[in-house]
Formats: structure tokens, C-alpha cells, sequence
């Protein structure tokens, strides 16, 4: 690398100038007067133009990564006054930083027949140290109303000068015209991978520099009438599916020096990743294990046992601080000595402690859901680690990080394509499809009876296990008991609780019970001698989560999910039954999901027996039409009601 930058510093500096297709600071009173997008009249704002040019600026004393940015702004109504907020994340690493330069922006009104400029005042904008490896740079715009146009132009200036970040091209409003360029001296050679459903093409052509005299190669980008990307329900990470360009540096060429030639294939990913000193040495660093472990598994034979003994040690005794990292922030021996550390030192430590066991052990690197699917061989997209061991063939994935994570159960950020395995003992190198979770069972027995005003009063027991008894713990956890029961009562139906009790809520293993009392006024209809109920109670689905015509993106549910009503219902005995619900069996195609319903009556009770069941986290797009049909179906089952009749 010190010979790259040597040559890189007699090249001399390099400097690009852009024209701009649209000149900043001067907005027109047609800009200002228009009411609504012509091409989606539902968008409250929309990005008229933005402008992006990205490049690498050499000088004597710096190589820097330069990103230039024009953009113009149209606010509509009020409901987009938060687009007036800007907020950058900035990298830094040491007393190397991105910071922001020349930042001039503008609010322009309409003001009678006037146009009324308002510039954003230095006092305006906030830098403030979010972590220890980023900072944060934030203003709001001045004087917005209805119909303001702002108009920001800013540089951002990067010493990681091979580190470029996505161009982005679609965001949560529609962009009339979007420009991005990316320009590189010759012999500096990126991937540049395609993301989205959009369809672009880059224009490819090279120039040459007349202040340095080299050659360059452009990458240029020109969109018009970018649709706004809109949230949907169940989507892993909405910027997966976000229309733009990642780049990873592939080599650097020059003439006379030998190439150097970066991450080709995961393997290659997976060995620059062993080779750094965390990989290599510190995590080997296990002298002061015995102080801590011996003890804990003087008598035990059983690696699974080890396993779960190592696992729940470093859960109690190294507390995630929220972090993410494949790296060490602090080390094993600080991180224990201070009880917290990043996902690294929690999990780096968790490998090496399972290693002094006598575990095959194994850091396993991964992209967690909010950083993104990595899309390529890619080292700068991976933000995390977990452990991966192998016990008699059978392979285990562990997270000590969250609280209520377990042994094959990781928190849902980690279920994200594969992992890359770092196994420097064994020199493998290679990627690895993370175990795919178990099914998620909720189980739900219901004891009720209805008298003759409609009244319904009875006692619910419920059983979580797998990922359903995790999401319950967080949820419990994260409220006190009153406002956890007033949720609860909310959500079904406006119930009144009774005699509640959870059990195994505060520990991570094995299932979650719940059971209550409960009472309903009002739950049936009763018109003159007729009485009609719910047999699905307070747990019938009402809405359909899926209600657009068309989906682009895959649908995911994190996780499979079964779940299991068995309900009774006690008529009053001046009541006679005189329709019920059909049963019904609903098939996803290609073994997605069912869904199952009964009912009968024995005696004076009325006993339904349903259960739902999504047996892959993930369904394509091409099954959506299926999907809310099946939910459609699933609904109108539900809202069916037993009919009953007064005996005279």
C-alpha cells in the first residue's frame, strides 16, 4: 500500500470540475407553484434533481474520496416537512474522519409574486460523536411551508479514499432527474454491482485529465422519473431491494508495480479476514481461561453440555453494548475484565472460550439484516460475527449478544443469506448458509361460556417455543406489567385480564406459558330470538396484511410460524344451535402454508380447532397472489359466526 500511495503522490493532484445541468441557487416560479408530482399525485414531496459525482483527489499531502452533491428538493404539503432534516453519518477510524465541506443550502417561498430566499446559517447545523467510529452531522432547513423548494449542495470529503459508498437512486419519494458519476484513475478498478428493480445501464468511457495528465475511467448514471420506494409489510431490509450501485475495490494496476489484486471469491474474503491480528492472534489469547472455566466444567464430558455451559457464561458475563463488529473493539481480556464489549469481543470471546474446551470452534462473519445482503465477494459489507461449532457432524450457530438468544436460535438481524467461516487452524475459508430456524409454535387453549346477554367470560393458557417464546420475552421485558396487560387487552378485542401469570419469561431456554382470566361484554349479537357469536373469539385475523395488487419484493416472516387454537365455548342452555361453520383446509402451493378449521357441537359446547402454518420464512414475489388469496380465505372463515336460536 506504501508504494501505491508513493506513486500515487507522484501523479500530483488531481482535481475534477463538473458542470451542472441545473445551477444551484437559482429556482424558478414554476418550480414553486407546482402542486403535485405529475407523475405520482399521491408523493408529498419529491427530489426534482439530484446531481452526485464521485471521485479520488490526490494532492502532496492527501488522498482523499471526494463526493460532490446538488440537490433540489420539492415540499408539497406538510406531511413531508421532515424531508427539510438532514442527517450524514460520517466514518471514522482514529483520527482519520469523513467530514462535510462547502455547505451552502437554501429555502426558497413564494411570497406574493416574490421568490423569498432564505439561506441555512452555520448555527443551524449539529456534529455531534454518535460511537466511536462514526459521527454525526445534521441540520433542518429554515422557514419550510407548503410548497417551499430547498436547494442543498454539499461536499463530502473521505479518507477512506477506496471505500465508495452505494449510489443510491431510489428513495422514499419519486425523483424527477437523478445524475451520478463515478471517476477513478486508471488502473484503480471497482466492482460496481447493480442493485433494485429498476433497470439502468451506466455509460463507460474514459477522459483524460489535462491538469495531471492521466487517464481516468467514468462510470456515469442518468435516471428520470424514479418511482418512490414504498414500505411493504414482512420485508427483511427495504434497502435490499432499493434501486442503485454498490462498489468494492477488485484491484489496482498500475504500470511498472505488480498488481494487487482484492477480494475475488468468498474464500479470498474469509483469508483477509483470518490474516488480520484479531483473527490470528488475539483470539488464541487463552492463558486466563482457566480461572473462569475450569470450574465450570471440571466433571463434564458432554460437549453439548460444554457448549451450553461456555454459551451461557459469556452471555452472563460479557454484556453487548449495542455494537456491531467482526473486529475486537476492546479484546478478550479487557471485555471480561469490564463485563462489555462489541458483537465481536462478546463472540470473538465466546469462540476462543469454546476452543479452550476442547470445541471445534469457529468465528463465522456475516451482513446483518440492517447492513444489507452482501450482493458480491465483499469484505467492507460484513459488520458482524457469531460463533459456529461442529459437534459430531451437526452444525450449531450461537449469538451471545441478546439476552434471550439460544443455542440455534440467533436474533432475527442475523438470519441474512450466509456467513463466511474463518478457520485458521484448519486453513478453510469459505461461506456457509446459516442454519434456517426452527418452527415457531404458539399454542392457545381456550375455556369459555357465553350467557344470555352475550356476555363472555373464560380462562386462556398459551405455550410459546422457538422464536415466538424469544419475541414474547423481548416484548415482556421491554414493559412493566400494566402496560404489557393494557397492550395485551387491547389487542384482543378489548378483553378485561384476570389472574395473569407468565412462566420461564426471564430466562432464554426452553418454552414461554401464559394463562389469564378474561371477560368480554358485548360479544355476540343478539337480534330478537337469535344469537350470533364468534367461535374464533378474540384471535381471528380481521384485516389482510397484504392488500396491493402486486409485490416486488420477497415476503418475509423471519422465521416459520405454526400456530394452534383449540377453543370451547359453553351456550347458555336456553340456546339451541342452529348453524355452524363449515371446517375448510386452505393450501399455499408448493407446501408453503395451511390453514386448517373445524367446529362441532357436543352437547351445549361449541369446540373449534384452527391452526395456521407458514413453513418457509421466506415466500418470492411470484407467490404473492397466492399468499392474499389464502389470507382473503383465511379471513372470511374467520368472520363466520355460529347462529343460535332462543328455545321457547
Amino acid at each position: 500500500m506504501k508504494k501505491i500511495q508513493i506513486l500515487f503522490l507522484l501523479i500530483g493532484f488531481i482535481q475534477f470540475s463538473f458542470a451542472q445541468e441545473v445551477k444551484f441557487g437559482k429556482v424558478s416560479k414554476a418550480e414553486l407553484i407546482e402542486k403535485f408530482y405529475d407523475k405520482d399525485s399521491s408523493a408529498n414531496a419529491v427530489i426534482l434533481y439530484r446531481n452526485q459525482k464521485t471521485y479520488i483527489a490526490i494532492s502532496p499531502a492527501s488522498i482523499d474520496l471526494i463526493t460532490e452533491v446538488h440537490e433540489r428538493i420539492k415540499i408539497y404539503n406538510k406531511e413531508a416537512f421532515d424531508k427539510a432534516t438532514l442527517l450524514f453519518t460520517l466514518s471514522k477510524d482514529g483520527n482519520s474522519k469523513e467530514r462535510v465541506s462547502k455547505l451552502k443550502a437554501y429555502t426558497f417561498n413564494l411570497e406574493g409574486d416574490k421568490i423569498k430566499k432564505v439561506e441555512l446559517e452555520k448555527d443551524q447545523i449539529y456534529k455531534n460523536e454518535f460511537s466511536d467510529y462514526m459521527d454525526e452531522f445534521k441540520f433542518t432547513m429554515p422557514e419550510v411551508k407548503e410548497g417551499s423548494v430547498l436547494d442543498i449542495k454539499y461536499k463530502i470529503i473521505s479518507p477512506f479514499y477506496f471505500d465508495v459508498d452505494e449510489f443510491r437512486f431510489q428513495y422514499d419519494i419519486p425523483v424527477r432527474k437523478l445524475d451520478a458519476e463515478l471517476r477513478t484513475p486508471e488502473g484503480v478498478n471497482f466492482n460496481a454491482i447493480s442493485k433494485g428493480y429498476l433497470s439502468f445501464y451506466p455509460k463507460r468511457f474514459s477522459s483524460r485529465d489535462a491538469s495531471a495528465n492521466i487517464k481516468v475511467n467514468v462510470l456515469s448514471y442518468s435516471l428520470e422519473d424514479i418511482p418512490a420506494l414504498k414500505e411493504e409489510i414482512f420485508v427483511d431490509n427495504i434497502n435490499n431491494y432499493r434501486a442503485g450501485v454498490v462498489f468494492e475495490l477488485k484491484s489496482i494496476t498500475m504500470p511498472g508495480q505488480r498488481p494487487i489484486y482484492y477480494s475475488k471469491t468468498w474464500g479470498d474474503v474469509a483469508k483477509i479476514i483470518g490474516n488480520t491480528n484479531d483473527y490470528i492472534n488475539k483470539l488464541d489469547k487463552t492463558k486466563s481461561f482457566d480461572d473462569y472455566l475450569d470450574a465450570l466444567i471440571v466433571d463434564d464430558k458432554d460437549d453439548i453440555n460444554k457448549m451450553g455451559t461456555v454459551f451461557k457464561y459469556v452471555k452472563e458475563n460479557v454484556i453487548w453494548n449495542g455494537i456491531d463488529g467482526k473486529y475486537f473493539q476492546k479484546g478478550i481480556r479487557r471485555a471480561l475484565k469490564e463485563r462489555k464489549g462489541n458483537a465481536a469481543d462478546v463472540n470473538l470471546t465466546l469462540v476462543a472460550m469454546l476452543r479452550y474446551v476442547g470445541l471445534d470452534a469457529n468465528p463465522l462473519v456475516i451482513s446483518t439484516r440492517d447492513n444489507l445482503v452482501p450482493f458480491f465477494p465483499t469484505l467492507n459489507r460484513l459488520n458482524y460475527v457469531i460463533a459456529y461449532v461442529v459437534i459430531n457432524d451437526k452444525q450449531y450457530f450461537l449469538d451471545a449478544t441478546e439476552e434471550f438468544s439460544d443455542i440455534n436460535l440467533l436474533p432475527i438481524k442475523d438470519y441474512n443469506w450466509k456467513g463466511i467461516l474463518v478457520d485458521n487452524n484448519n486453513m478453510v475459508w469459505r461461506n456457509i448458509r446459516i442454519k434456517e430456524p426452527n418452527m415457531a409454535v404458539s399454542q392457545y387453549i381456550v375455556n369459555a361460556k357465553i350467557d344470555e346477554e352475550g356476555v363472555l367470560e373464560g380462562d386462556l393458557k398459551a405455550r410459546y417455543t422457538n422464536h415466538s417464546a424469544y419475541q414474547f420475552r423481548k416484548m415482556y421485558k421491554d414493559k412493566n406489567l400494566e402496560e404489557f396487560l393494557i397492550d395485551k387487552e387491547e389487542k384482543l378485542s378489548n378483553i378485561e385480564i384476570s389472574d395473569y401469570k407468565v412462566e420461564n419469561a426471564e430466562t432464554y431456554k426452553n418454552y414461554v406459558s401464559e394463562s389469564f382470566g378474561f371477560y368480554k361484554e358485548s360479544f355476540s349479537d343478539i337480534v330478537g330470538d337469535k344469537m350470533y357469536i364468534y367461535p374464533s373469539v378474540f384471535f381471528a385475523t380481521l384485516e389482510n396484511p397484504f392488500k396491493s395488487e402486486m409485490r416486488e419484493f420477497p415476503v418475509d416472516f423471519g422465521y416459520p410460524i405454526k400456530k394452534i387454537y383449540m377453543t370451547n365455548i359453553e351456550i347458555p342452555c336456553t340456546y339451541m344451535v342452529i348453524s355452524i361453520p363449515k371446517p375448510i383446509i386452505l393450501q399455499l402451493p408448493n407446501n408453503l402454508g395451511e390453514f386448517k378449521f373445524s367446529s362441532k357441537l357436543i352437547g351445549n359446547k361449541i369446540t373449534l380447532a384452527m391452526s395456521l402454518e407458514i413453513k418457509k420464512p421466506i415466500i418470492g414475489s411470484n407467490m404473492y397472489p397466492y399468499l392474499k388469496e389464502f389470507f382473503n380465505q383465511m379471513i372470511n372463515k374467520q368472520k363466520e359466526q355460529v347462529k343460535l336460536k332462543k328455545i321457547e
